[in-house]
């Protein structure tokens, strides 16, 4: 029986799909398990990974048509058989040890949730180190985390304690089974804040590990996480009505999750308003709809949240509308910030 079952939605990656899938069977601990899923990359993605299922028994794959990482990702679960699931991207990779590392942790302390350290390998190597081990447990100590998680943007990267991603983190398996419902197939943006904003309501405990083997999260030229992107940009309102329903379901603050809503919104119009290869005309067009996909208060609230005088004009000039004065204040903005 497995301890832990390991999930790698694959499309697509076929230049670093082998450094990951290494890294993942450098893993020592028998009990593990890997579930590969093929989510129909057109690439050859799908022989690189039933290569490594014939050198390691450990491994398992699932070739299919593709859905999407969500649905890929729901595959996977429904086969995991271990105690705890964890996930893997298949253009990242894994320190020797990591797996292991949660899992003892997960074991002796009973956590619903365990998290890693993890190294963001861009164009510089950024650590987010935990100084010390957090525990948070009991119904109010996770009402607290909740308001750390949905508003983790008021801090430094490298101050954040709960982080959005999943693949840094081991969840309890049958605590993630129970809310597979709550997950959306369709989206293709911040997936990962949905997944976790719908677990996170339903622990007793969550542990912040320290000194842990790191995962190593890459962060790709023009991913959709840093760069303009109009089809993602659109999904706003529907990542909005995903967070809205979990809230609901679970009983958790609705204000939240419509403050991280008011970020993303100011994230990405800024993102596109600073961009120096995007069309004026079109970067004021996408701009435009990306504003009116949400209620206009959700910037007040990110501007209130976030306060400073900058942020809190460039929010008002989205809200009226005034997209050509925001571009330029942006820029401005930027410009004076590397000096």
């Amino acid at each position: 029986m497995a301890k832990v079952s390991v999930i790698i939605p694959v499309y697509k990656a076929e230049a670093y799909l082998r450094q990951c899938l290494d890294s993942v069977m450098a893993q020592q601990a028998p009990e593990l398990e890997f579930i590969v899923v093929d989510d129909g990359s057109p690439d050859g993605c799908g022989a690189i990974c039933d290569s490594y299922a014939r050198r390691d028994r450990r491994f398992r794959v699932l070739h299919r048509e593709n859905g999407g990482v969500v649905s890929a990702l729901m595959e996977g679960l429904r086969a995991a058989r271990g105690d705890y699931v964890g996930f893997v991207d298949a253009d990242d990779w894994i320190d020797p040890g990591y797996f292991e590392r949660l899992y003892d942790a997960a074991a002796e302390t009973g956590a619903d949730i365990v998290q890693a350290e993890r190294i963001e390998e861009g164009a510089r190597a950024l650590t987010l180190a935990q100084p010390e081990e957090r525990t948070y447990a009991g119904a109010e100590a996770i009402r607290a985390l909740m308001g750390e998680y949905f508003t983790q943007y008021l801090v430094a990267p490298d101050r954040r304690t709960v982080t959005f991603a999943r693949w840094d983190k081991l969840y309890r398996r049958e605590m993630v089974l129970a809310d597979l419902e709550l997950l959306d197939t369709r989206l293709y943006l911040a997936e990962d804040t949905v997944f976790n904003a719908a677990m996170l309501p339903d622990c007793k405990k969550v542990v912040l590990l320290s000194g842990t083997p790191k995962y190593h999260y890459r962060i790709l030229a023009g991913s959709n996480s840093h760069r303009y992107d109009p089809r993602e940009m659109s999904r706003l309102a529907q990542l909005r009505q995903a967070l809205q329903r979990i809230a609901r379901a679970k009983g958790t603050d609705p204000v939240l999750p419509d403050l991280y809503i008011g970020h993303a919104v100011y994230f990405r119009a800024y993102t596109t308003a600073i961009q120096p290869d995007m069309d004026p005309a079109a970067a004021r067009d996408h701009i435009r709809t990306l504003v009116k996909s949400v209620p206009p208060a959700l910037l007040s609230r990110y501007a209130a949240s976030r306060g400073g005088a900058a942020v809190g004009l460039c929010c008002a000039l989205l809200r009226v509308g005034a997209v050509g004065s925001f571009i330029r204040l942006a820029r401005f903005n930027e410009r004076r910030a590397q000096r």
